[in-house]
């Protein structure tokens, strides 16, 4: 994980599991990834994002996620 002066995660593209990860520390990535996936599928505005099939989010996907959901 990285994070800047502020403690705040880095805007970057991240894979899917691992940005779960992050939101989820203590589960199995596969576990965490099904968990965040059905966080967005519940999300208006990220909702777009669950049925998305790339397994990475762009540095704009990650921004949103962090604006709608928070950062870990």
């Amino acid at each position: 994980m990285t994070r800047n002066n502020n403690n705040e995660l880095t805007v970057r593209s991240y894979g899917r599991t691992e940005l779960a990860t992050f939101y989820f520390p203590k589960m199995n990535p596969e576990a965490a990834w099904h968990k965040l996936r059905s966080w967005l599928g519940l999300n208006p505005r990220l909702s777009y994002l669950y049925a998305k099939r790339t397994r990475s989010f762009t540095p704009a996907e990650v921004s949103l996620i962090f604006s709608e959901l928070g950062e870990p």
